[in-house]
């Protein structure tokens, strides 16, 4: 082709609540900003995103937008408004993104949840607000796709519309987290706002919790997830729900997600950070962690090793037990914490009174910022996951760029991303074999004494993890494979793949075994 330039073979519509780095609280932002992108470069696809307009995200920020539709009022839920699709101008990607800006549901000044992190009581009636407008939209602007990728349950509504309006347009539905599935709530059992067809489908599946996730799982063909462990987990778990039977029916597969090498790149230039690369990580981390301490106000010692986290404080991801276990190390001044992410009030608490018992141990800062998470991977020596779940997880993956080892739960994404180094030669982390305190606190001990009594250890190990590829490029191919099912067409790069991933291959032999088929 002349100028080697791929000329996209599929046009997909990518339904999302999150785009990184603009409108983002999650990991959903971060995939929704590096799939597609990944896809066009090695998979020839071509991505329109469609995601809610957040007032307070656009336009403190400057952000340029021109109106392209303007779609008539309906009332759900007692909320009665119009709304306007708008294009985001200059956002510098490879893809087009539209904005559904309707201020009665999405100024909020938080995409889910309010400051006490409880989410929205009306969260249910705007994605379903939302739903009607991305399909109106696409109705009365007569755009073409070949697919539709929804994303969780907030994608349902607007998935079960499209499904209703273009029966034959090929769709499928990504699970980032199943334990949110958007639960119907209607005294009548009827729902004038979805489409009766799929109402129907829907209550005749599971007549007792109808829910927007089933409903977009109902109207997908097919079902991707964050990991084959994660996809085997759900099926097993829901097994004899309608959830689960329908997870089988669409033949759920899970794909690892990746890493966008240029945002988590511990070498970048004219960040915070101090750049190092592998055979420079022991110097570079030294340095990092000095300038993490002093950011947070933390002790600075270069002897204290430093556990970084960037998560929501919540106990899906075991962050009760995380605290629980670390107190003892923290007032012992054996270790510090370094904290970024939300919370929920409970946790924020008990994360101020460590603060109190153990002073200059632990920093913490209650929202995402991304130039502190760089300096917390880049500083930090270990990196803790105790989650209750976990579809992928990429906080693992990122620790690994900056050789920042990871102690992990060995569910979902972390079983198939993480082997233990104390039984595995090639092993870059710990897994914590239980969901308890004591387990995580063992494991923690653990990895200390493995880094004070093998010293010239964990250099190599460091070594090792960043050498790994979790690029999005293999996860492009996978998903191009998946796209080309659901659509009986091929696309370049696109790979047939079944297996569970083998860690820390290279990329061309992960492609080959990134997809599994359940």
């Amino acid at each position: 082709m002349p100028g080697g330039i791929r000329v996209p073979t599929l046009k997909c519509l990518y339904i999302t609540q999150e785009y990184a780095p603009l409108f983002a609280e999650g990991g959903l932002g971060l995939t929704s900003n590096a799939l597609p992108a990944a896809l066009h470069t090695h998979g020839g696809v071509q991505h329109d995103l469609v995601l809610p307009y957040y007032p307070w995200l656009v336009e403190p920020r400057g952000l340029s937008t021109e109106v392209v539709c303007r779609l008539p009022e309906q009332e759900i839920g007692g909320v009665r408004s119009a709304a306007e699709v708008h294009r985001l101008l200059r956002h510098g990607g490879p893809c087009e993104i539209y904005l559904v800006r309707a201020d009665a549901w999405y100024d909020r000044h938080s995409i889910y949840r309010d400051a006490d992190y409880v989410p929205f009581a009306e969260e249910g009636g705007r994605s379903v607000f939302f739903g009607r407008c991305v399909a109106e939209w696409v109705a009365r602007t007569g755009r073409a796709y070949d697919v539709v990728h929804g994303n969780d349950w907030q994608s349902g509504a607007a998935m079960a519309h499209l499904r209703d309006r273009f029966p034959r347009l090929p769709q499928l539905l990504t699970l980032h987290n199943a334990l949110y599935q958007g639960h119907l709530h209607s005294p009548d059992r009827t729902y004038p706002e979805l489409p009766a067809p799929q109402v129907a489908r829907l209550l005749e599946r599971a007549p007792n919790d109808p829910s927007l996730l089933l409903l977009g799982l109902l109207a997908a063909d097919t079902a991707v997830t964050c990991s084959p462990t994660y996809a085997r987990e759900l099926l097993a778990e829901l097994a004899g729900t309608p959830l689960g039977e329908t997870l089988a029916e669409r033949k759920v597969s899970g794909i690892v997600f990746g890493v966008d090498g240029d945002v988590w790149d511990p070498a970048a230039p004219d960040r915070c950070t101090i750049p190092y690369g592998a055979a420079s990580a022991d110097v570079g981390k030294g340095l990092n962690k000095r300038a993490l301490q002093r950011r947070l106000q933390l002790v600075e010692d270069d002897s204290l090793p430093v556990i970084g986290i960037c998560s929501r404080v919540v106990p899906e991801k075991g962050c009760d037990l995380l605290l629980e276990a670390l107190a003892r190390f923290l007032i012992n001044r054996r270790v510090q914490l370094a904290l970024v992410g939300p919370s929920t009030h409970e946790l924020r608490g008990r994360i101020h009174d460590l603060d109190a018992a153990a002073p200059g141990m632990v920093g913490y800062v209650p929202k995402f910022d991304q130039d502190l998470a760089w300096l917390v991977y880049a500083g930090a020596d270990l990196t803790v996951m105790p989650s209750r779940t976990e579809p992928c997880g990429l906080n693992q993956l990122i620790a690994y760029r900056y050789g920042t080892l990871p102690l992990a739960s060995p569910v979902g994404g972390l079983r198939d991303t993480v082997r233990d180094l104390r039984t595995c030669p090639d092993g870059g982390g710990f897994l914590i074999p239980e969901h308890t305190a004591v387990s995580v606190r063992t494991t923690v001990r653990d990895a200390l004494r493995w880094m004070r009594d093998q010293p010239g250890e964990p250099p190599a190990v460091r070594r090792r993890v960043m050498a790994q590829d979790w690029s999005w490029a293999t996860t492009a191919r996978a998903y191009a494979d998946v796209y080309a099912r659901v659509t009986g067409r091929t696309t370049p790069g696109g790979g047939t793949a079944e297996g569970v991933p083998e860690h820390g291959e290279p990329a061309a032999v992960r492609a080959r075994s990134a997809l599994l088929g359940a």
